[in-house]
């Protein structure tokens, strides 16, 4: 045997017995998801016949209760089992592909109705609920045999075996009644009693106040954009479309225009009727004026920003952040009032850094709060607040005022709980107001 046959019987080999070493790993991964499914599988179908019996525990309960308070308590226990069972349909679908629509549509039909008849202030429930709940009964006795089986079978058995007996349950609840509402006008009402329609006012914000023309809005709409409408012989502010919202009112939007009609300008600036500039847009490609503005830094940008703030309002907001992103400069305004920042009021404004142009401007923030009188004067020291803190936590720095989902409260810097950066505690009654949480 020469050289070369000897060199091609050990590479054959070589390669034999690495094919061999792939096929075994191979194997053994499979192998243990496999058995990691079985034991998933094993879990999710023992939960889902717990819960399931506590539901249909829950609603034979409700039905035997000899008063309200106790039927109630029932039927709460049945919607809270049926949300947990919900929960675990979703883990199913999501770690192993169980495809349960029948099932997962009975429970969750079943959740949402059986707030209805928990909310019966009669002694007894009428038919029609009384129906709806030996549905939901019948749903569950068919269901359970099923998740039993799928208990037994699941540490012996393959996935698709356990696909089978999913399949097979499928069909069975479809051929049940499911919980039905269609045209139950007790139903309807409880719902939209619930959350009943309350149609917005029209303009509240600046309701009352003073309003103004086309023509006089477009004067202070050319006030405002100063330089950027550089209204020279022919050119008007026009009038270019408009609308209306709950919240604010009429709006208008205004352009610079010459004599024919034609732009002179990409910007529209949106006010409203008692003359606020809500917004400022760039709208299509931009001007040969604008695209010879020099190149804008941070410096320059607030420089510039200041100026149309002084334009825009009396009161004179702070700045609060400045961020450089891409080709734009972003800075963002709030009130400062008594020394209580309020960021809910805030105003953005919007350059490029290449051009300096202004690309936008938006009070829309600023002016949804208009209206409110925030709380600015603590009833608690930050050092009683400090009390309210948990045990859990060590304060890492000084707390500060704020407004706070309209509320004033104290935002205390702590360490502690990871994620957690600082807690919310009401400032005028101790109550917790929630953390700031990033993780």
């Amino acid at each position: 045997m020469n050289v070369r046959t000897k060199s091609i019987i050990g590479l054959l080999c070589v390669t034999t017995l690495a094919g061999t070493y792939f096929s075994y790993t191979e194997h053994q991964k499979n192998q243990q998801w496999e058995q990691q499914q079985q034991r998933n599988t094993q879990y999710w179908s023992h939960m889902q016949s717990f819960y399931l019996r506590d539901f249909d525990y829950a609603l034979a309960e409700s039905l035997a209760a000899s008063t309200i308070s106790d039927r109630q308590a029932a039927l709460q226990s049945a919607i809270e089992n049926a949300n947990l069972i919900l929960e675990y349909v979703r883990i199913g679908s999501v770690t192993m592909n169980f495809q349960t629509w029948a099932y997962e549509t009975f429970i969750s039909d079943g959740s949402s109705y059986l707030a209805y008849p928990a909310s019966e202030k009669d002694n007894s429930l009428n038919p029609d609920q009384l129906e709806q709940i030996e549905r939901l009964r019948t749903f569950a006795k068919t269901a359970l045999p099923y998740l039993d089986q799928m208990k037994k079978k699941a540490a012996i058995s393959s996935t698709s075996d356990i696909q089978q007996i999913l399949t097979e349950m499928e069909e069975a609840l479809s051929q049940l009644d499911s919980v039905s509402t269609y045209g139950n006008k007790a139903f309807n009402e409880f719902l939209y009693n619930l959350n009943p329609y309350i149609p917005p006012k029209p303009g509240t914000v600046f309701a009352g106040e003073t309003k103004y023309t086309a023509t006089e809005l477009a004067a202070k709409a050319e006030i405002f954009m100063g330089e950027a409408w550089n209204k020279g012989a022919g050119n008007q502010i026009v009038h270019i479309s408009g609308g209306s919202s709950a919240e604010f009112g009429e709006v208008m939007d205004f352009k610079l225009s010459d004599t024919e009609g034609k732009s002179n300008s990409s910007y529209v600036a949106t006010l409203s009727k008692s003359g606020h500039v809500l917004q400022v847009t760039r709208k299509g490609s931009i001007s040969e004026k604008e695209a010879e503005e020099q190149s804008m830094d941070l410096k320059q940008a607030i420089a510039v920003a200041d100026i149309w703030m002084a334009r825009w309002s009396d009161e004179r907001l702070t700045l609060v952040a400045k961020e450089i992103k891409e080709t734009s400069i972003y800075l963002t305004y709030i009130p400062v009032r008594e020394q209580v920042p309020i960021p809910q009021m805030k105003v953005v404004w919007k350059f490029d850094r290449c051009t300096g142009a202004l690309k936008s401007f938006n009070a829309f923030n600023y002016f949804s709060h208009y209206n409110k009188t925030f709380p600015l004067h603590p009833k608690l020291t930050a050092e009683q607040a400090s009390e309210k803190l948990g045990p859990n936590v060590n304060v890492s720095g000084k707390p500060k005022l704020k407004i706070h989902n309209d509320k004033l409260i104290y935002a205390f810097p702590v360490t502690g709980i990871e994620g957690v950066s600082h807690i919310y505690v009401n400032a005028r009654t101790g109550a917790s107001e929630g953390i700031d949480y990033n993780l």
